[in-house]
């Protein structure tokens, strides 16, 4: 089934409201007048005015005049903090609900853990023209073959590196993409599981810290276990970014830490033994859990007692851990795991902008800085939970969250939909990317092992003519599957609206079966199946013939597909050209 949806006249004056909010606000000068600054450098807690002009803190002192210009902010009674940094965030639900409840709780800065490189820039700008929204730091992933992190998606969403001459390579293929910090999935053991996935090898490692070291980009890893932390030290990594909860650490892993400068984000929240995440756990799974946590407990207090320096992540986004709220509670955690209140705040704010490699520019409450910072109600020093009392929360010296609620129109789940060109590919442009200026991927079945995909650009039959070969080797597993994606706009972020053409058409020539062709857009997904008989045939599918659980949006489409299953071990071949929309 196919759905037609306007594109709305509200998402345009959203956008809109979003745009006369940030531009009417940026000019304000701000003075907060008699307020208590807890300023994360270690000092204590002081009362004092704080000017703030075009987003960073300009002054601050007992008495000082209010400039002529500036808005009044009555600081007495509350407490100003710097904004806290998650650096453990995956962006899995829309964009405009993330956004708003990190701010919510007091979150400036996070990391976004689940975008491909490809859609950096266009979730860059949307963010910072549309939405109102804490700073992002984008991830570029990375795994070993085989590794926790590559058993989902393909290449163009997490790179594979399992040698020093690979991780160059892959260093190279980002600085297209200019991320702004690289996440390893270090650790193939998974919490416990008995399913063990690869580790990074130590000279891979080695090689990806001091490529992205050239490049100014931290390396955080996914180290849970603690030869990986040994491992993650030894390799020179910014941060480990999960807990340490296989066995207690040894002496010598705290050395490591310390020699090597690590910073570690436990990330209590995701792990805590909630009733709504273990009401479906057997006795043996809940006794597991409870032995990791005794171990991360134990790990905490010795790296916190030894001066290992703390950052906060909560790996917010999976297992349902909420966003905002838990980056709250992972700093209440952090205190029931024996780390002072001033200690968790001091996590969350300079020591993971220090991780997150911006702590010359935020994570305090100093002259210079950033005006990225929350007033509440109480003393969080004291008493951590104080800092759910949030009045006011201010990104760049404006403010966005009023009494623990967004001020202004928060900008739409999705940028407007650009119309659709009838080519989607002919293989006759730049190698490996399509007629939109996208870049095409393979379509991968879940989990290892995985079924392997092959494109080549050939010529064709024709002078000048090139079509895409592509072989298909199966996996020995149940129902595997592989195939080509064609992206419609760069990691098929921006959709696109084809309700101007009436279906999908391709050229095909195939080992003769049965193939699947998808349409994948936002709020729903849709398949037809295409029997093959050999020799070149031309295909016509009508956008009806998509079938799926819910109907395609042919204004929000987001990429078109097509894959073949069969048995384990079993290879096919196709050739395609001219995959495109037709009126």
């Amino acid at each position: 089934m196919i759905k037609h949806t306007a594109n709305t006249v509200a998402m345009v004056l959203t956008f809109n409201a979003v745009l006369a909010f940030s531009a009417s606000a940026s000019a304000n000068t701000i003075f907060i007048d008699n307020v208590t600054v807890f300023d994360s450098t270690g000092s204590e807690p002081y009362v004092a005015d704080v000017i703030v002009q075009e987003g960073r803190i300009q002054d601050i002192g007992p008495g000082l005049k209010q400039p002529s210009d500036a808005s009044m902010v009555d600081g007495e009674g509350l407490s100003m903090v710097a904004g806290l940094s998650d650096i453990h965030v995956h962006w899995t639900s829309n964009r405009s609900i993330v956004a708003t409840e990190l701010l919510r709780y007091g979150v400036t800065t996070a990391t976004d853990f689940h975008s491909s490189p490809d859609s950096y820039a266009a979730k860059r700008n949307w963010h910072k023209e549309s939405l109102i929204s804490p700073h992002v730091a984008y991830a570029a992933r990375i795994a070993p073959p085989g590794g926790h992190g590559a058993d989902w998606a393909d290449e163009r969403m997490t790179r594979l590196v399992a040698s020093p001459e690979e991780a160059q390579k892959v260093m190279e293929y980002l600085d297209t993409f200019q991320p702004d910090v690289i996440k390893v999935f270090a650790d193939g053991w998974r919490y416990g599981n008995p399913k063990s996935d690869t580790d990074i090898s130590l000279h891979a490692l080695t090689e990806l810290t001091k490529q992205a070291e050239a490049r100014g980009w931290p390396v955080l890893t996914h180290t849970v276990s603690a030869d990986g932390g040994k491992r993650a030290a030894l390799g020179n990594v910014t941060a480990i970014a999960h807990a340490i909860q296989d066995e207690p650490a040894s002496h010598e892993l705290v050395e490591l830490l310390q020699e090597h400068d690590v910073y570690y984000a436990p990330t209590l929240a995701v792990y805590e033994m909630r009733p709504d995440k273990i009401q479906s756990f057997s006795p043996i799974q809940v006794a597991a859990g409870k032995r990791r946590q005794k171990n991360s407990r134990h790990n905490l207090t010795l790296f916190k007692e030894a001066g290992v320096k703390l950052a906060l992540g909560t790996d917010s986004g999976i297992g349902r851990t909420p966003f905002g709220e838990s980056s709250v509670r992972e700093m209440e955690l952090m205190v029931g795991f024996g780390v002072t209140p001033k200690e968790a705040l001091i996590a969350g704010t300079i020591g993971s902008a220090e991780a997150l490699g911006v702590g010359d520019d935020r994570g305090t409450i100093e002259v210079g800085k950033r005006a990225d910072f929350v007033l509440v109600n109480g003393e969080p020093w004291n008493d951590i939970s104080d800092f759910r009392n949030i009045t006011a929360v201010y990104v760049d010296g404006i403010q966005v969250v009023k009494d623990g609620e967004l001020i202004g129109q928060q900008g739409p789940e999705l940028p407007p939909a650009t119309p659709a060109v009838a080519m989607i590919d002919n293989f006759e442009g730049e190698s490996g990317v399509t007629q939109y200026g996208t870049l095409r991927r393979a379509d991968l079945d879940y989990s290892f092992p995985r079924s392997h995909v092959l494109m080549i650009e050939k010529p064709g039959s024709e002078k000048d003519d090139h079509n895409l070969s592509v072989a298909i080797e199966l996996e020995n597993k149940p129902n595997p599957r592989a195939g080509v994606i064609f992206p419609l706009s760069d990691g098929s972020f921006v959709p696109v609206d084809a309700s101007e053409f009436r279906g999908l058409a391709f050229d095909i020539n195939a080992q003769p079966g049965s193939y699947t062709i998808s349409m994948s857009a936002y709020g729903g997904n849709g398949t037809a199946n295409i029997d093959v008989i050999g020799g070149w045939q031309k295909m016509v599918l009508p956008f009806e013939s998509f079938k799926g659980k819910q109907p395609v949006d042919i204004q929000r489409l987001r990429s078109v597909g097509i894959s073949v299953s069969g048995k384990g071990e079993e290879s096919f071949w196709m050739e395609l050209d001219n995959v495109r929309f037709i009126k």
